[in-house]
């Protein structure tokens, strides 16, 4: 109830306050001072709707439950684990091959032999 008549007062006030500044009986540091106050109240609900359309997004809410963040964190590491894997055979394979290919150069050729020979591994296998 005292919010109500609070708020009610406020908004009394600013109608006064407006009414002041229509008639020009307030000095003009009064007027800036009152458009000080109206942006700054703009600003707070801009700020308010923000945070409150960042309150409902999907990425909130899955933080905010230990089951889905536990299967949220779950799944990223997956990803993560299985994309390493990939990445890695695709970049090392590239690399063999290119080694291989490199074999008619003197000094380097002896070393891509060695490495060829123990990415074959024994030859019993």
């Amino acid at each position: 109830m005292s919010e109500e008549n609070n708020s009610k007062t406020t908004e009394s006030n600013v109608d006064e306050k407006t009414q002041d500044v229509k008639n020009k009986s307030v000095a003009p540091d009064d007027l800036s001072m009152h458009d000080m106050w109206n942006k700054l109240h703009k600003q707070t609900k801009e700020i308010n709707e923000q945070l409150m359309m960042l309150n409902n997004h999907k990425l909130v809410h899955t933080y905010n439950s230990l089951p889905r963040f536990i299967w949220f964190s779950l799944l990223k590491g997956i990803a993560v684990g299985l994309g390493s894997v990939l990445g890695a055979t695709v970049v090392l394979s590239f690399l063999v091959y290119v080694l291989s290919q490199m074999e008619f150069i003197p000094i380097i050729g002896e070393w891509v032999s060695s490495i060829i020979e123990v990415v074959k591994g024994p030859p019993g296998n």
